[in-house]
C-alpha cells in the first residue's frame, strides 16, 4: 500500500492499517512527516482557521529549506498548489 497525498493526512489510520495487514513492504511505504510539519500546521491553522493538509504544509517547509528531500513524500512530484511547480 503505496501512501498517496491523498491519504497522507490520516497518518495513524495508515500506519495501523499497515502494521494490522503484518505486510513489511506496507508498513516500510508508510509515510510519516516530521513533527515540524504537524506543529506548523497547526500553528497555521490556530493563526489563520486554514487547515492545509499535511502534504502542502510538508512541500512548503521542503521549498522553503526547512526540511530535506530526504523527508518529503515523493518531492520530485508537483503538486499544482506551489508556484514553483507550475
Amino acid at each position: 500500500m503505496k501512501q498517496t497525498h491523498q491519504n497522507q493526512d490520516s497518518v495513524l489510520e495508515t500506519f495501523y492499517n499497515a502494521l494490522a495487514s503484518s505486510n513489511n513492504k506496507a508498513l516500510h511505504d508508510v509515510h510519516i512527516p516530521m513533527s515540524d510539519v504537524f506543529y506548523v500546521r497547526s500553528a497555521i491553522e490556530a493563526n489563520t482557521g486554514v487547515k492545509y493538509t499535511l502534504d502542502h504544509v510538508e512541500r512548503a517547509m521542503y521549498l522553503e529549506g526547512h526540511l530535506s528531500r530526504n523527508d518529503v513524500l515523493d518531492p520530485d512530484r508537483p503538486r499544482g498548489y506551489c508556484t514553483y511547480d507550475a
